[in-house]
């Protein structure tokens, strides 16, 4: 998980009925790390350049250009922790 330690700030399970983790990624890596998600995924919606929702391995992940990700129905953080090391490539 280095591409993670490298990247990722923190990751934390976001509150409500689903699995759902809300990763922060780091401020000085935020730009390459959203380049390198976005190009992996499948986009699905682009919100006025500020969010896109896309499709990973069916998994839906909203990327914001701020840093912050949203990974849903995910069964656990060393779940995210592998699909994003993935993504990180």
């Amino acid at each position: 998980m280095v591409l993670v330690e490298e990247y990722v700030s923190r990751i934390y399970e976001a509150c409500g009925e689903g699995k759902d983790f809300i990763v922060v990624l780091k401020h000085a890596k935020r730009e390459e790390a959203v380049r390198k998600i976005l190009a992996k995924c499948e986009a699905k919606r682009l919100l006025s350049r500020v969010l896109t929702l896309c499709l990973y391995k069916g998994k839906e992940i909203s990327v914001s250009i701020t840093g912050k990700l949203v990974v849903k129905g995910s069964e656990g953080a060393k779940n995210v922790e592998g699909v994003l090391e993935e993504l990180l490539k």
